[in-house]
């Protein structure tokens, strides 16, 4: 409420789609691209970011897929590095994830609930949050695995 009585709007909430996404990543000028599945994604040499919504429509996910593999002598020095990462970090919270050849790969997920909608501001600060920090987080682990090998 506003000092002279009114009430002040709010902002408009929205339902978020990958049209919207792909308008917001449009403005944020990040390059993506709808992969063979359809999906709404980032692609660098180094990481893919998947704009991902649950089936009932009421999760959003940005999930990364770290493109480095690791083997299966590498899993203590890495969990004890994601483990120090999602001690410290909000987001994205990181995993490995161990593919059936035994290579080990590197997976982060940010997500929140949209059920009730959400305003565009919040969503637009919300992707360029998360794009940044699992950008952050593959440089991060980078030196810091670095630092274990040294």
């Amino acid at each position: 409420m506003r000092q002279d009585g009114a009430v002040t709007p709010s902002p408009a909430v929205v339902r978020p789609d990958r049209d919207l996404l792909e308008e917001i990543l449009d403005e944020l000028d990040i390059e993506h691209t709808i992969d063979t599945e359809g999906d709404l994604a980032i692609s660098t040499a180094h990481l893919t970011i998947f704009f991902l919504f649950g089936k009932e429509g009421d999760l959003f996910t940005v999930r990364s897929f770290y493109d480095r593999q690791y083997s299966v002598d590498d899993k203590p020095m890495l969990l004890t590095a994601i483990n120090e990462w999602n001690a410290d970090t909000m987001w994205p919270k990181v995993y490995a994830f161990t593919q059936d050849n035994g290579t080990i790969r590197v997976v982060g997920d940010s997500q929140v609930y949209i059920g009730a909608g959400v305003t565009r501001e919040h969503l637009t600060t919300m992707v360029a949050h998360w794009v940044r920090f699992s950008i952050k987080f593959y440089r991060w682990l980078t030196d810091r695995l670095a630092f274990e090998t040294d």
